[in-house]
């Protein structure tokens, strides 16, 4: 298997387990698709301005939450064949990390 990125902070799988989100340890989501016996590159999620520390792709809606050292999260859902974000609004004092 081909090396997706150098280091990962965090990643997380779809319901199926074909397509892959990590973060490459910056403020950056990829998401891979699973293509034979490769990944290929297929989205980009920026929206936050500091290092992705979580994910989690909910398998039955498909739908990605990233949280970061921003102190922002956002939920995404895939429309038109575009990710968009909404953030939400975090009610505490520290980082949602």
């Amino acid at each position: 298997a081909k090396q997706l990125e150098q280091s990962i902070t965090c990643h997380a799988w779809n319901g199926d387990f074909t397509k892959l989100a990590v973060c490459p340890n910056n403020k950056q989501v990829k998401i891979f698709a699973k293509k034979g016996d490769d990944y290929e590159l297929e989205h980009t999620l920026e929206e936050h301005d500091s290092i992705v520390t979580g994910i989690h792709w909910a398998p039955k809606s498909n739908r990605i939450v990233t949280c970061g050292q921003d102190r922002n999260a956002y939920v995404w859902r895939f429309e038109n064949g575009t990710w968009k974000p909404t953030l939400v609004i975090l009610r505490i004092n520290r980082a949602a990390t």
